[in-house]
């Protein structure tokens, strides 16, 4: 699996909490304009893509790891004999 760079996940994370400024200016604007919730909705969409880089990441991660160690394992016993 092809590795994130640490370099464009800062930047979403970056990005991730200009987003939380915009819904924040959502919920303390009173007044009728729309571009408000515009802003809020795609800061919302921002968010959730952060979330899923790091999910996404976080998985590959772990995928790795578990396959270091069954590659590391030691060899499965030899079977029993079976009775007569």
């Amino acid at each position: 699996m092809k590795e994130i760079s640490d370099g464009r996940v800062a930047q979403f994370e970056d990005l991730a909490v200009d987003s939380i400024k915009e819904i924040r200016a959502l919920f303390a604007y009173k007044g009728e304009q729309p571009i408000y919730l515009q802003k809020a909705k795609v800061a919302c969409a921002v968010i959730s893509a952060y979330a899923r880089i790091r999910a996404s990441e976080t998985n590959r991660m772990a995928v790795e790891l578990t396959a270091e160690r069954i590659g590391t394992l030691p060899a499965p016993k030899k079977a029993l004999p079976a009775r007569s």
